[in-house]
């Protein structure tokens, strides 16, 4: 359902519990801003989080998080998220993957990334090695953060799967359901 819909306006959220912490009253029906597709009711410090916080902590610290952002229609369609997730998922998987070298052997320390620029089609990151006094930096193409996005969504659906939770697109039609 769209966002600015009729139906969706004069719904009221308070007769829902947040779909993310589930434990709270909703305040406010959570959406893709750039699309419009609802994507359900979020009480006031869930959608503050999943809007203000860092896209990675987000991700990575949210139960349910990947799940929640795919409730939107057109995410789960197009298996995507929306833009600022692309970089951070970038990062998380040049956190996991990415070391120097140290007399021909990889360093086993996460390196610290900073500086994450958007250029010319590619997110170019400065990763430093605190430990051993390295910089470096590394490229992502805006397609190879694509393809992370892709494949971290496959996941996500795979494991909520084998637990019996994946959500399904719905038609413009539906009605919210509750928490």
């Amino acid at each position: 359902m769209l966002y600015e819909s009729a139906r969706t306006r004069s719904t009221r959220t308070d007769g829902y519990l947040c779909r993310m912490c589930a434990e709270t009253r909703a305040s406010v029906w959570d959406h893709r801003h750039d699309h419009g597709y609802v994507r359900g009711p979020l009480c006031g410090s869930c959608n503050t989080y999943e809007g203000k916080s860092p896209a990675r902590y987000f991700l990575r610290d949210k139960e349910g998080s990947a799940l929640h952002l795919l409730e939107c229609r057109g995410c789960l369609e197009r298996r995507t998220l929306p833009a600022r997730y692309h970089a951070a998922l970038a990062r998380m998987h040049l956190e996991a993957t990415e070391r120097h070298l140290i007399r021909s052997r990889r360093c086993r320390r996460e390196p610290w990334l900073e500086n994450i620029e958007l250029d010319h089609g590619a997110y170019r990151f400065e990763l430093s090695c605190w430990w051993h006094d390295a910089r470096w930096t590394k490229t992502v193409t805006v397609v190879e953060a694509a393809m992370l996005v892709r494949e971290f969504i496959d996941q996500a659906l795979a494991d909520a799967q084998s637990n019996a939770v994946v959500p399904a697109p719905r038609a413009a039609s539906d009605n919210p359901s509750p928490a």
